[in-house]
């Protein structure tokens, strides 16, 4: 089932609230890029049903950024909202899927040590989806990262963690 980016992205509102730590929309941005990636690594399917755009400071999900731009560089103070049918806003449920949550937390325990600027710039190392993208857009905004280039990515690197827990 494909989530909506906002609805991983407020999973991740949550646990950063219960675990005392405040999210720029930086930071926030690279752990749904990251939970998205190593989805697709392991399962080699699609988690969020929106593509990762290769902008100047890595990826970026247009709906995410949209939503907390006013957030600026500082601390997200509320979960992504949603339009119902009757135009009216509410906040966007997280994943209710117990597997899918255990991975967020996986992700989360993974990642949320990192800052915003650190997770970026893991993103921009050579070879990464990101990088190869930016590349051959030499610049250009608003060029969807190619799903398969991040499943191919991510999945060479969970084959690596893989065998060195087997080697260890």
């Amino acid at each position: 089932m494909l989530h909506s980016t906002k609805s991983v992205a407020n999973y991740f509102l949550e646990l950063a609230k219960k675990n005392g730590q405040a999210l720029t929309p930086m930071k926030l941005q690279k752990l749904v890029y990251y939970a998205m990636g190593w989805f697709a690594g392991y399962t080699g399917k699609p988690l969020v049903d929106e593509a990762a755009e290769a902008w100047q400071y890595g990826p970026v999900f247009p709906s995410l950024y949209h939503e907390f731009k006013p957030f600026g560089a500082g601390p997200i103070t509320r979960k992504a909202v949603g339009r119902n049918p009757d135009f009216s806003q509410t906040e966007v449920p997280p994943p209710a899927e117990s597997d899918v949550r255990q991975f967020l937390d996986n992700v989360w325990d993974s990642y949320s040590k990192y800052t915003g600027i650190a997770l970026s710039e893991m993103t921009h190392a050579v070879g990464t989806p990101w990088e190869l993208t930016w590349k051959a857009s030499q610049g250009v905004r608003d060029v969807s990262i190619p799903f398969d280039l991040i499943k191919e990515h991510f999945q060479a690197a969970a084959e690596k963690a893989q065998q060195r827990s087997v080697a260890a």
